[in-house]
């Protein structure tokens, strides 16, 4: 009971009357006032939420918050798909820097199927005289104290315990790693239907704003008649695109031919694009149908379209306009049915002509660099890491840790998804080679820093304190609370600097 000397004026008049009322509105005073206070704490630490790049990276901050709050030896989170009240799942855990993942079967499945059921947390101050966690084998088997799991949305949670301290967890504590917990539940919780559709492409990995606007994009030219153009740096998955419009196309059974012009000799450019008859020059002993032929009824996609020599952009033109071609040497007249997808890296104003470019561009779709859906690549990290061990039989199975996430999301990838592949790749080996479980930021020696910068005073600066900060993160083994101490800055000033950068320096 508070203070009665304490209580408001108001609260004093109810307790002359009543006393026992005036006892229970000082602990619900007290409650809302906790609450109230938890709720300000999580939300100091929104952030550092909103700077990790995926579910691990935020899983992640909850972990080192807990950790920081309350001491706890032990903690680590874990998402699954499934139904746990059926036993069929598969779970996944994520643990603090240097702290090993536990396995699944050490993961108390009463405890998570109690959290789940009741969509709040559970606490213990001696798990193990503790009639609640009887049946709990992993909690008896390890005689566990203190004790915390809270849900974190539908298909996770946050595991803290301690195999020797009793009590660890004082209400305090407990209120505000609850509002946090609820806090990253808001990033996870997926499937309202409250929100808008999520629109994908087969074959391209991601669902941040620019690859929603090539998806929409893309379906809404596909049915069209017309030639597309995709620009795009390179790396940026243009062949992909034109293969997908070509599949959502009234084309989509036919065939879909891709050509490289810049990879076509001069020479040999129109023979190769339109055929030659039998003569029309030296080592032509027959008559050969060219690439426009063979994609009659489908797409022909011209990659590096900007490479044509000016001879063969006078035929391509006509091809386009007329939907007729001629073979070398020929003098027949043959209609091509199909569509028409061109691509470049490049600016096509200087050396290609306008009347073709404007021809190509009825139907303009930009392929997004990396560096413009940094959200993405974590998922699209995953996916080409699954494929690359896909390629390997033997290979262990490989995974990619939180910091490897936050790094690589971190990087400007000039080469974009081409460059980040092959990276990946290179850290395989390596990872390989130290017998690790995950792929890590150091498994990416010689990976490209940054991508080419304006270096005006801004940027310089800015350059400098991210340098400074990553060298202080490494120094600290990835602790951010240490870092700021050795920077001489506060915490939430370093937070909310490495939010500005996406997540890490």
């Amino acid at each position: 009971m508070s203070d009665p000397g304490a209580r408001p004026p108001a609260l004093q008049r109810v307790a002359a009357y009543d006393p026992a009322l005036a006892e229970e509105l000082d602990r619900a005073i007290a409650r809302l006032t906790g609450a109230a206070e938890a709720l300000v704490w999580a939300e100091e630490r929104l952030p550092r939420l909103l700077g990790a790049p995926s579910t691990p990276g935020r899983l992640e901050v909850l972990i080192d918050e807990a950790r920081e709050l309350t001491g706890v030896p032990e903690a680590w989170a874990v998402t699954w798909t499934g139904e746990l009240s059926a036993g069929q799942v598969s779970i996944q855990a994520v643990a603090g820097d240097g702290e090993a993942v536990p396995a699944p079967d050490e993961i108390s499945h009463t405890v998570l199927s109690q959290v789940v059921a009741e969509g709040r947390p559970a606490w213990s101050d001696d798990a193990l005289a503790d009639a609640r966690f009887a049946a709990a084998q992993s909690v008896q088997a390890y005689g566990l104290r203190s004790v915390g799991c809270l849900p974190i949305g539908t298909h996770g949670a946050l595991f803290l315990q301690d195999p020797e301290l009793p009590g660890r967890f004082d209400p305090s504590s407990r209120a505000r790693l609850a509002a946090l917990a609820r806090l990253v539940s808001r990033f996870e919780d997926a499937g309202d239907p409250r929100d808008p559709p999520v629109d994908t492409l087969p074959g391209l990995v991601g669902t941040s704003a620019p690859m929603q606007e090539l998806a929409r994009t893309v379906r809404a030219f596909a049915p069209l008649p017309w030639p597309a153009l995709i620009l795009g740096e390179t790396g940026t998955g243009k062949e992909v695109v034109a293969r997908v419009l070509h599949d959502l196309s009234p084309n989509g059974d036919g065939p879909f031919v891709p050509v490289n012009c810049g990879a076509i000799p001069a020479e040999l450019a129109e023979s190769q694009l339109f055929g030659h008859e039998r003569g029309s020059f030296t080592g032509a002993d027959r008559r050969r149908d060219g690439l426009v032929s063979r994609a009659s009824g489908g797409t022909l996609f011209l990659d590096e379209v900007g490479e044509l020599p000016p001879p063969i952009q006078v035929k391509l033109l006509r091809l386009l306009q007329e939907a007729t071609y001629e073979r070398v040497g020929g003098d027949r007249v043959l209609r091509f049915s199909g569509r028409i997808v061109a691509a470049t890296h490049r600016d096509l104003e200087e050396g290609f002509r306008e009347d073709l470019y404007y021809r190509l561009a009825a139907c303009v779709v930009r392929t997004p660099p990396l560096r413009d859906r940094r959200s993405d690549v974590p998922a699209l990290a995953a996916y080409l890491l699954e494929r690359a061990l896909s390629q390997m039989p033997q290979a262990p199975s490989l995974g990619l840790a939180p910091s490897c996430e936050a790094w690589l999301v971190g990087r400007d990838w000039p080469g974009n998804v081409r460059e980040l592949e092959n990276a990946l790749r290179g850290a395989v080996g390596r990872a390989i080679v130290d017998g690790a479980d995950r792929l890590r930021p150091e498994h990416f020696a010689g990976a490209p820093a940054r991508g080419p910068e304006t270096w005006d005073l801004s940027t310089a600066t800015d350059a400098f304190q991210r340098d400074l900060v990553r060298r202080a993160l490494e120094a600290c083994g990835g602790n951010r609370t240490q870092a700021a101490t050795r920077l001489g800055v506060s915490r939430p000033w370093l937070y909310k600097l490495l939010a500005r950068w996406g997540g890490e320096p």
